[in-house]
């Protein structure tokens, strides 16, 4: 339209939109028809002011316009493509966020379902004097690995070791070289400190029962350093709580023994 370029220029002045709107009237009879060509000029310039504020290309020549319109729609759809993309990722971010860290395995659900019944789920937090003994030690990065009942077998001299079964470890507490490490069968030597707050040394190996079952385990002097001096505590069906922890400039692995509380308790 030949009116385009000045609503372009200048259509929100007011003398030049009487101006245009004066021409109309003499192109044209009926109010709608005047009407309507009003707002196509209008909407044209305002078009074309937009296409040529964000890419510099000139409108003058008409048959320029369609193919700029035709920009400014892709431009538009692919502006909103993107839109929809980010809006995508974002709740699938959100998703994420609510999709809980640890989902709970069979052996892990049954251990728990008789620890809420003993009012043990969730797990009570760490004793204050495990804390400090870890805090003074500059242990970091303290989890809860599992909560178990004592079985007889972690206190046999014969075994020698205190079993985790992973289907009852509650997070990811091993390093990359850890994992890998233990995958080869050689075993990571790793601190204690025992119910009694006492800080030794044991050895961390992974066992595999069959194809369906598995067990971190703590081994080593475990009998004669742990077992022997915390009777008191370590009795069969005792609850007790493993926690893992970060030590040293070598980041090196150590776990707190807690003992929670007898099965026998009311």
């Amino acid at each position: 339209m030949s009116n385009s370029k000045e609503v372009e220029n200048g259509f929100e002045d007011e003398d030049s939109l009487q101006k245009l709107k004066r021409k109309v009237e003499q192109e044209s009879f009926y109010e709608s028809e005047i009407l309507s060509k009003l707002t196509l000029i209008v909407v044209q310039g305002f078009v074309n002011r937009l296409v040529k504020e964000r890419t510099g290309i000139p409108m003058e020549k008409r048959g320029t316009k369609r193919k700029n319109q035709d920009y400014l729609f892709h431009k538009q759809k692919k502006h909103k493509a993107c839109n929809d993309n980010e809006k995508q990722q974002e709740q699938k971010i959100k998703k994420e966020k609510k999709k809980p860290n640890h989902v709970p395995k069979k052996g892990q659900a049954e251990a728990m379902q008789k620890f809420t019944e003993l009012g043990l789920e969730p797990p009570p937090d760490m004793p204050e004097a495990f804390k400090i003994c870890i805090q003074d030690m500059g242990g970091t990065e303290i989890k809860l690995v599992i909560q178990k009942f004592i079985r007889v077998t972690d206190l046999d001299p014969q075994q020698n070791r205190m079993s985790m079964p992973l289907k009852q470890v509650r997070c990811e507490f091993l390093n990359e070289a850890e994992k890998e490490k233990l995958s080869r069968r050689e075993a990571t030597q790793v601190v204690l400190v025992d119910p009694r707050v006492v800080v030794s040394e044991l050895n961390l190996n992974k066992w595999d029962v069959g194809k369906t079952s598995s067990s971190y385990v703590l081994n080593g002097p475990w009998f004669k350093n742990v077992v022997t001096n915390n009777k008191d505590s370590l009795k069969p069906t005792a609850v007790v709580q493993i926690w893992s922890f970060r030590v040293g400039t070598n980041s090196k692995l150590g776990f707190a023994l807690v003992k929670v509380r007898d099965e026998e308790q009311d």
